[in-house]
């Protein structure tokens, strides 16, 4: 997993490419730290560039989102594509996600 951060206004956009899975759990980590020190109101996991997402990588959405909202941050799942979308739909996550 790759992924890019950057903020426009109060809105932070990351945007990974790859596989977000278990072996991405440290630099996804990393990533979570970095948007806590960026500050702003909402972030965007931009999810076009992921090619593939299992239960881990799921989990690790789930926790970023309680981390995100912890600090008083919105989160929103942009752009979903192929797998991803499918294991999204699979799980109902738009019942705990905002996926746009």
């Amino acid at each position: 997993m790759s992924y890019n951060v950057s903020k426009q206004g109060e809105k932070i956009t990351v945007k990974f490419e790859g596989n977000l899975n278990f072996t991405s759990n440290e630099d996804f980590r990393a990533t979570l730290d970095q948007i806590g020190k960026i500050g702003g109101n909402e972030v965007y996991f931009d999810l076009s560039g992921l090619t593939h997402i299992d239960s881990v990588g799921l989990g690790l959405l789930y926790i970023a989102k309680e981390d995100l909202e912890g600090l008083g941050l919105r989160l929103c799942l942009a752009s979903p594509q192929g797998n991803v979308l499918r294991l999204l739909e699979l799980t109902d996550a738009r019942r705990t996600f905002t996926i746009v």
